[in-house]
């Protein structure tokens, strides 16, 4: 039998934060499925890693963004998950987004994750948000720089996939984000 999570880091053992922020908008429908089991992998790198012999303790949220099925008061932004150890919900729910519509906003979204989880402050532990979308990195009310600027001074790395043409990428400012 195989022991559930527990709550807390064995001692030694390195801790992982993850927030995975994806483009549900209208725009990604060609795209959706690949992006998913992209962003999939890299939570299981980050599952199978070893350090000092150890798997990581890895937590994961999930948001969407872009979707018109959500609120504009939101900029259109939905936390689905926390951050969470739980990673079969993480992964039935990144699998089950669907695409609709949308206006994505990269800089709300990176701020959202940013204030809204519960990033551990403890030396060591690595936390990074992983934005994947299709349009201009750029877009919306919430400056997407200093979004990312207000994240990196918490300690998260920010890693911007861009769903695209690398030039596309570029022009849409995914690079400098």
């Amino acid at each position: 039998p195989v022991a559930p999570p527990t709550d807390q880091p064995a001692e030694g053992q390195a801790k992982v934060q993850l927030a995975i922020l994806l483009d549900t908008s209208g725009s990604m429908s060609g795209l959706i499925e690949q992006t998913k089991t992209q962003l999939w992998r890299i939570v299981n790198t980050f599952i199978d890693a070893k350090q000092n012999g150890q798997v990581p303790f890895v937590e994961v949220a999930l948001y969407e963004y872009g979707n018109d099925g959500l609120s504009g008061e939101t900029h259109w932004i939905r936390q689905i998950q926390p951050l969470t150890r739980d990673l079969d919900q993480i992964s039935a729910d990144l699998f089950s987004l669907r695409t609709n519509g949308g206006s994505e906003f990269c800089g709300a979204v990176v701020e959202r994750a940013t204030l809204d989880l519960s990033w551990d402050s403890t030396p060591g532990v690595y936390k990074a948000i992983f934005v994947a979308g299709n349009e201009a990195f750029t877009q919306g009310p919430i400056d997407a720089n200093k979004s990312c600027q207000a994240a990196i001074a918490k300690g998260i790395i920010v890693n911007t996939i861009h769903c695209g043409s690398e030039q596309e990428g570029v022009d849409g400012g995914w690079k400098s984000g």
